[in-house]
């Protein structure tokens, strides 16, 4: 029996349920803690693993319009960025949406500086200073603040820090962010003045001994400072009114002087106040001389005299020593000389012998006895009395 024969046909249903994968990679110039020093590249990466394929990929910037993918987007501008993104294939299975955060940081933290001091003239202090550093920033947060004094070691700043020591020094510090941005760097000069000006005196005339002037005694003021300036230079005498030093000036009335001198500088630091003994002694000591007995007889034996009289002085006071005496007679022959011993209150007494002879045919022999003494100031005086042999 014949039959009829259908021939047979097969259909292929293809099935697409699963939405695109999409992946993103950023690239730029990595800095600390996830952020990004520089703008930043985001690329898109979508892949369908069904038969439908791709149809498009989508994003938006920081809740911006909806913009279909190409190829990768930059993103410029500091901030936290946020890219959602997602993929649509060609049966419209749409990918849930996804998102990644782009940190852009940049620009570095910045720092203040504030300094507390006794502040003076001339933008100087006249106290140690305290420095405080105070840093700001608007991205990523402030990682840490460094200080250095005078090109010295590095030190992390924790709080308020002190600068001390006269002179003008450095003071330099900058900072670093979270994301690894180094700040820029500052630096301050901080101007310590805390010490008053240096003066010398000196004396000047006619030196004699210990210390003492046999003359006027000049007084020259010479004033130093290293930061401000000498302003002015102030002297007193034995006590007397302040006045203003403008030039050397004199002490010539005997005694011991007593003189006060200072200096201040340009922003009012005071010197120590310094003093000077000035002594002077323009005078020459009282010598005087009695011979006991001063006139003789002539005779074959020697004759014994007394020598007696003082040495003193109401200024420096006689200086014990000092004296000696010497016999000179008519005749140029040589007498004795020598020294002469003070007591403490300068009267001396001494006995000598000398020839009571005269030469034949004179009326008289006479012998001159001198007593000389020095002051302390070296001054010298001397004194003469006669022995008279008849």
């Amino acid at each position: 029996m014949a039959g009829n024969i259908e021939s047979a046909h097969s259909t292929v249903v293809k099935i697409d349920t699963s939405a695109p994968i999409t992946q993103a990679s950023t690239t730029g110039t990595a800095g600390s803690n996830g952020w990004y020093l520089s703008a930043v590249q985001v690329s898109l990466t979508a892949s369908d693993h069904n038969q439908s394929g791709l149809a498009n990929t989508y994003y938006s910037v920081d809740g911006g319009a909806t913009q279909t993918y190409g190829s990768s987007l930059s993103i410029n501008s500091e901030g936290l960025h946020q890219v959602n993104f997602w993929s649509v294939d060609m049966l419209g299975n749409t990918e849930s949406q996804q998102s990644v955060t782009v940190k852009i940081d940049f620009t570095g933290s910045t720092v203040q500086s504030s300094t507390a001091g006794t502040t003076a003239a001339n933008n100087f202090f006249r106290s140690a200073v305290q420095v405080t550093l105070t840093t700001a920033d608007n991205l990523s947060g402030v990682a840490s603040v460094y200080y250095r004094i005078d090109g010295g070691a590095t030190n992390t700043y924790t709080s308020a820090f002190i600068v001390s020591g006269d002179g003008i020094h450095s003071v330099e510090y900058w900072s670093t962010d979270v994301a690894g941005n180094s700040g820029a760097s500052y630096n301050i000069p901080v101007r310590i003045d805390m010490t008053g000006p240096v003066t010398q005196a000196t004396l000047s005339g006619t030196l004699g001994t210990n210390g003492w002037y046999r003359s006027t005694a000049k007084v020259t003021l010479v004033s130093t400072d290293n930061f401000n300036g000498v302003s002015a230079t102030y002297y007193t005498i034995d006590g007397g009114s302040t006045k203003t030093y403008s030039q050397t000036f004199n002490v010539s009335s005997n005694g011991t002087h007593t003189i006060t001198y200072w200096s201040t500088d340009g922003i009012t630091n005071v010197e120590p106040v310094k003093t000077l003994s000035v002594k002077v002694d323009t005078n020459k000591p009282e010598v005087t001389t009695t011979i006991t007995p001063n006139s003789v007889l002539e005779r074959s034996d020697p004759i014994t005299v007394t020598v007696s009289g003082h040495v003193t002085d109401t200024v420096s006071s006689f200086q014990p020593g000092s004296a000696s005496f010497s016999v000179v007679d008519e005749y140029g022959v040589a007498q004795p000389s020598g020294p002469v011993v003070l007591l403490s209150n300068g009267n001396y007494i001494f006995n000598l012998t000398l020839p009571a002879t005269k030469n034949s045919g004179d009326r008289s022999h006479n012998y001159t006895i001198t007593v000389t003494g020095s002051d302390q100031a070296g001054n010298t005086n001397s004194d003469s009395a006669t022995l008279r042999i008849n």
